[in-house]
């Protein structure tokens, strides 16, 4: 069943629960599948501490929020006068061209999606409308962020085309939109992205505009205040956090997105309920129907790996949660929040790619860094990552930057490093042994200067029993090995 907010202009049901907005009545329209309905626009904003009634009888509580973005939403959207005036949809300004997308997107904004009233309230429907987010939100014609009223002078200073300066950015860092998981899968998954503010209906900018003005104040910030990308992320989490979206949203595919990505950014993220932060990340990772049977339900980690698994994506494994108990899955997260080893950083690649075994799992690209010595190479790359100030230092001050950095970036790990000849590791938690420890990294999932690794001891079998996950920093490989890992 799929629920959409649509204007009562057809007959309805006598004491049908309605919402009057501008002087229309509308209606939650059911239908029995996604495809049987029209065009819709999807809202993305977020909820606030504040809630008020529910007005359509449900019986639950909802953001005050809904209401007044369902309201600026409709006041930016729903005349055609309003496309023309601020959203171009052909690079020459072609007539024929501009008029479609005026009336395609006039029509589109005659239907809304919005949780607090589309959800189904309980399960297994509501679970089952969760899990498939990223189809409701990729198959919808338009997404509509509605950003509070503090970011009106951020959106005007966009639609004038005006720069954005310091105070202003600012206001948009406090923005709870910025920091909220749902918001991220809603907007890396949308086909076409506008960004609206509450309480102003003569404010509407595409997405494109939004991402590449904030973008140019984000780096004009950077420069005229001298930041490092240390001095940046550790005085401006926020601003990072929106740098890191955007990013996201420009250069990724949720078909490509990998686990770790998916990890990576929503660390940085708060959710309403538990649940909600692997929702989302179920959402920025596919656009697929449940792969569940009916009336089957999983702990939404578990249905998160499996859809990983189903994609041949195994880079879930690092995560700093604890490990699986079972024979044969000591490699496996078990069911908690699933947090990269290193968040914070766009990462680059579509997953770890692998097979799953009875006993074990078999990923088929891991490099093998040599014990010894940190060489030139490596320390050039160590170096890179620390960043400027890592001139003339010894290997043991550029370890100790490196460890800076990667606190900062929310590594949460024991401090203590293993020494390679291209690059130091950095494991989770103290080994308790050395002996027989063997460290392999991604070459699928990486930051450039390194990526994820894990710590494995070996065995006569050939299959190498987990110990740890960690991050290494250094010249790693595009060329690995397979690996088997129990």
């Amino acid at each position: 069943m799929f629920r959409l907010l649509e204007p009562a202009d057809h007959p309805v049901s006598p004491g049908t629960p309605s919402l009057v907005l501008f002087g229309r009545r509308w209606v939650i329209c059911e239908y029995a599948q996604l495809a049987d309905a029209p065009p819709y626009t999807c809202l993305s904003y977020a909820w606030g501490k504040a809630k008020v009634q529910e007005p359509l009888g449900q019986g639950q509580v909802m953001s005050a929020r809904t209401v007044p973005s369902i309201e600026a939403a409709i006041a930016s959207s729903q005349s055609q006068e309003s496309w023309a005036k601020n959203i171009k949809f052909s690079h020459n300004g072609e007539a024929e061209k501009e008029e479609a997308g005026q009336i395609a997107s006039l029509k589109a904004s005659q239907a809304f999606w919005i949780d607090a009233l589309c959800v189904p309230l309980d399960d297994p429907a509501r679970a089952a409308c969760l899990q498939e987010m990223g189809k409701i939100y990729s198959a919808a014609y338009q997404v509509i962020v509605v950003l509070s009223a503090q970011c009106s002078s951020v959106m005007n200073c966009i639609r004038r085309s005006e720069k954005i300066d310091i105070a202003t950015l600012r206001r948009l860092e406090s923005e709870e939109w910025v920091s909220r998981a749902w918001t991220y899968q809603e907007a890396v998954n949308s086909r076409a992205l506008y960004f609206t503010v509450e309480g102003d209906g003569s404010v509407l900018v595409s997405g494109n505009d939004f991402l590449r003005s904030i973008t140019y104040a984000i780096e004009d910030y950077k420069s005229e205040s001298d930041f490092d990308n240390l001095t940046w992320v550790e005085t401006h989490p926020g601003l990072n956090n929106l740098e890191m979206l955007l990013a996201d949203y420009l250069i990724a595919d949720y078909t490509d997105r990998s686990a770790y990505q998916a990890m990576s950014v929503m660390g940085q993220r708060v959710s309403e309920r538990p649940e909600d932060y692997f929702y989302a990340m179920i959402g920025s990772i596919t656009t697929a129907s449940s792969i569940l049977e009916d009336g089957e339900y999983l702990h939404p980690a578990e249905y998160f790996m499996r859809l990983c698994e189903s994609k041949g994506d195994f880079s879930f494994i690092y995560s700093t949660a604890q490990r699986s108990e079972a024979k044969g899955q000591g490699w496996r997260p078990d069911k908690e929040k699933l947090t990269a080893v290193l968040p914070g950083l766009i990462i680059f690649g579509r997953g770890e790619v692998g097979t799953r075994e009875t006993a074990h799992i078999n990923l088929d690209k891991m490099f093998r860094p040599i014990s010894g010595a940190l060489s030139i190479d490596g320390m050039k790359a160590a170096s890179w990552f620390m960043g400027p100030q890592s001139a003339g230092l010894s290997p043991d001050e550029i370890a100790a930057g490196v460890l800076k950095r990667l606190r900062v970036l929310g590594f949460t790990g024991c401090g203590e490093y293993l020494e390679f000849e291209s690059g130091l590791f950095f494991p989770q938690s103290k080994p308790p042994f050395l002996n027989e420890l063997s460290v392999v990294v991604s070459c699928e999932i990486n930051w450039v200067t390194g990526g994820p690794g894990l710590l494995l001891r070996s065995s006569a079998s050939g299959i190498h029993e987990f110990v740890d996950i960690g991050a290494f920093v250094g010249r790693s490989s595009k060329v690995g090995d397979a690996i088997s890992i129990c």
